[in-house]
């Protein structure tokens, strides 16, 4: 009976109004505990699968952008994806001098831009731009500007979220993303299109 209840219990959550933080807190916790994410040990490799199974499902390759990359390593889906081959590819941004340092000398596949990501121009406007991450707020709210004023449109974009704060979701609710998947703070939306394909997917599996 606990997983029954786990899940009712996710649900639930998931259905609470993001009014406050506090309130929040509580909805994230529902979409921490979707598709299994809970019974596979919050692992990165779990994690990974899920999102594999999820999000990319049968789409076709294309590139992702990660904004304030770090390490290039530690919570790095563009990492894994350039381990998968098959056509993805990846651009990173970092303005830090020590994470950049480690980025150039751990993701030698990766193209590598020194700065930040803030004001968009034509040649970041990419038509196979598939997905975005960003761990800096100024770079996300230069995404969301960017997907509101309908210059990009990516499949899915992940916000990290450190203090759990509503600003996102409502920012990206507006914007036409559903919140999809919650993973150590890092918050997964897609957009409407993609959420019917994630739909169709399932009912067919």
């Amino acid at each position: 009976m606990k997983p029954v209840l786990r899940i009712v219990r996710g649900w639930l959550y998931r259905r609470y109004p993001a009014v406050s933080r506090g309130w929040y807190r509580k909805k994230l916790a529902g979409y921490e505990r979707r598709w299994g994410l809970e019974q596979e040990g919050f692992t990165k490799e779990g994690f990974f699968r899920v999102f594999h199974d999820r999000f990319l499902g049968r789409n076709r390759p294309g590139r992702i952008y990660e904004l304030v990359a770090g390490d290039g390593l530690v919570g790095s889906l563009g990492v894994w994806l350039e381990g998968l081959g098959d056509g993805w590819s990846v651009e990173a941004w970092e303005h830090r001098p020590f994470p950049l340092f480690s980025l150039k000398k751990t993701r030698l596949e990766t193209e590598i831009h020194e700065g930040r990501l803030i004001k968009w121009s034509a040649k970041e406007r990419k038509k196979d731009l598939l997905g975005i991450t960003t761990r800096g707020s100024r770079e996300a709210t230069g995404v969301c500007r960017e997907i509101r004023t309908n210059q990009i449109r990516p499949q899915w974009v992940g916000l990290w979220n450190p203090t759990m704060r509503p600003a996102w979701f409502q920012r990206m609710r507006s914007a036409g993303y559903q919140l999809e998947l919650v993973y150590q703070r890092m918050e997964f939306y897609v957009s409407a299109e993609t959420r019917r394909q994630i739909t169709e997917d399932r009912w067919q599996k």
